[in-house]
């Protein structure tokens, strides 16, 4: 997120309070999953893996794994990044797909059927390769060595107390099953990711795991309560939204691949390759401003690079255009007139047909548009 619109947000929360009956939010911590698969990302040469921005943990991490950059691990890793486009995300969905013993874990949806990259043979191969490498660097040590950092990072992580998670409750309608859980991750460097872990019995862990991208004069993380809580609103939207359009796939076909045809190219720059994940994130964008009008951002402005007075909304409505959801004003819109009639419209699961009605027209709208475009030029 912008940092112009981080530091106006700062001044601007206003939170309820938080009390949860029906949504648990667990307590956020350091998870030797994600810092083991970050650290086998970042000596595999992920670029996003290998920022050197917290040099205080990064500094400790590469002394000590130095001489494991050959292991036979990781190279496996690179053939999987080089055959199946292994990255970003990938890491994360498995690292919670695994248990404390570094085994897969049962009774949930094999993570092969969660991400495409991972496909049952080469999990099954990477597995025993990790757990080998978990021994073969006593891994345990360097996890250890490193707990009073893992500890004080925790300890400065503080907006989660702040998350109105029912509010998620109140707008999709959506009674939870949900577990959410706040990961710190330390090796991911200025991302964020959102996985799941859907059980058998129906069931469902949501995490957001959060990189560390401001540091104190000291070099120890800081966290600004308004970047982490609007990553949190993100990431933990995804649980209420993803569901959504995986159950409307068919309806939504057409208007998606219209739209993605348009905008494919700044979706790809964000890792985003294909239509359905593009509206998911559409939605969940969406979402986000929605909270942030529904918690009383409206009666603030921001001044932007000394010239423009705007809302909140309307700034963040043109940053998520330049990044290419167009119709993201529309869809804002749509989800206003959806919590209107929640009489007629009790979840936004119900409200869906309306919703895929709507984006034929923004398709259509977008086609058209761009077409002009192209013969004016």
């Amino acid at each position: 997120m912008n940092r112009i619109l981080i530091s106006i947000l700062a001044v601007a929360f206003n939170f309820q309070a938080y009390a949860q009956e029906k949504i648990l939010l667990e307590e956020p911590k350091v998870d030797k999953r994600v810092e083991l698969l970050s650290i086998v990302f970042r000596l595999a040469e992920r670029p996003e893996y290998s920022k050197k921005m917290f040099r205080l943990y990064d500094d400790r991490v590469e002394r000590y794994f130095e001489e494991y950059k050959n292991h036979e691990l990781i190279q496996f890793t690179k053939s999987m990044i080089k055959e199946r486009g292994m990255a970003y995300d990938a890491p994360m969905t498995m690292a919670i797909h695994l248990d404390d013993n570094l085994n897969l874990v049962a009774d949930v949806t094999d993570v092969w059927q969660r991400d495409p990259r991972w496909t049952k043979e080469n999990a099954e191969n990477f597995v025993p390769l990790l757990q080998k490498f978990y021994k073969d660097t006593q891994f345990v040590k360097f996890f250890k060595d490193n707990v009073d950092l893992y500890t004080e990072t925790v300890k400065r992580f503080t907006p989660y107390k702040q998350m109105d998670l029912n509010w998620y409750l109140k707008f999709f309608g959506k009674e939870p099953t949900e577990t959410f859980s706040v990961i710190i991750g330390l090796g991911i460097g200025t991302s964020n990711y959102g996985p799941s872990l859907d059980f058998t019995n129906g069931n469902k862990n949501v995490y957001s795991i959060m990189g560390v991208s401001r540091f104190d004069n000291e070099s120890l993380p800081e966290f600004e309560i308004s970047n982490a809580l609007a990553i949190m609103i993100h990431e933990f939207g995804h649980s209420f939204v993803n569901y959504l359009t995986e159950k409307n796939k068919e309806a939504f076909k057409e208007s998606g691949e219209k739209i993605f045809s348009v905008v494919k190219d700044e979706m790809a720059k964000q890792a985003y390759r294909e239509w359905v994940t593009m509206l998911n994130e559409a939605l969940v964008r969406a979402s986000v401003i929605k909270y942030l009008k529904d918690h009383d951002f409206e009666q603030w402005i921001i001044e932007v690079q000394n010239e423009v007075l705007e809302s909140v909304s309307d700034y963040m409505i043109k940053w998520e255009k330049k990044r290419g959801f167009l119709w993201i004003e529309e869809l804002i819109d749509e989800l206003e007139k959806y919590d209107k009639q929640r009489d007629k419209y009790p979840t936004l699961e119900s409200y869906m047909p309306k919703l895929v009605e709507a984006y034929k027209i923004w398709a259509d709208n977008i086609l058209t548009n761009t077409q002009s475009d192209k013969k004016d030029d």
